[in-house]
């Protein structure tokens, strides 16, 4: 499995204030965008916008992950917000979502894309690391729970 620890830097990780998906999105695109590998923020926002308008990334056991891949992204980047009230955010099970992962890419890169995609969803599967998450005192706690360190 993929470690995304080199993706994901304390400083993109938050407790999210908004409580709707819309505001969480724009919190995490916000934080997305601070990386240097964003060009241009209002691009990322649009993509992630456009990606859940297809259908929600609120995969079911409290869990969202909104991602796109487009080219004014030069590496991968993830910011993580947490919520403990839970926001509605449509996902599959119909449940409030109170993780939420963006993951942002090159256009280019498929491979990979999938490969931290996956390994995202597979870690936040097991209801130990999804409660570790929402525990983690520090945001370096939580990139190591996330990361299987």
């Amino acid at each position: 499995m993929i470690d995304i620890s080199g993706y994901l830097a304390p400083e993109r990780v938050k407790e999210l204030v908004s409580t709707t998906k819309e505001g969480a999105i724009l919190e995490l695109v916000s934080l997305a965008a601070e990386s240097p590998a964003v060009s241009d923020a209002e691009k990322l926002q649009d993509a992630i916008f456009e990606r859940e308008s297809i259908m929600s990334t609120g995969i079911g056991l409290g869990i969202a992950i909104p991602h796109a891949k487009i080219p004014s992204v030069k590496d991968f980047v993830v910011a993580v917000g947490t919520s403990k009230a839970g926001i509605d955010f449509n996902a599959l099970d119909q449940k409030p979502v109170h993780i939420v992962v963006l993951i942002a890419g090159p256009g280019r890169e498929q491979q990979r894309y999938l490969e931290i995609l996956a390994g995202v969803t597979l870690r936040l599967k097991s209801e130990e690391v999804r409660r570790a998450v929402l525990d983690a005192p520090t945001p370096e706690d939580l990139i190591a729970v996330l990361a299987g360190s």
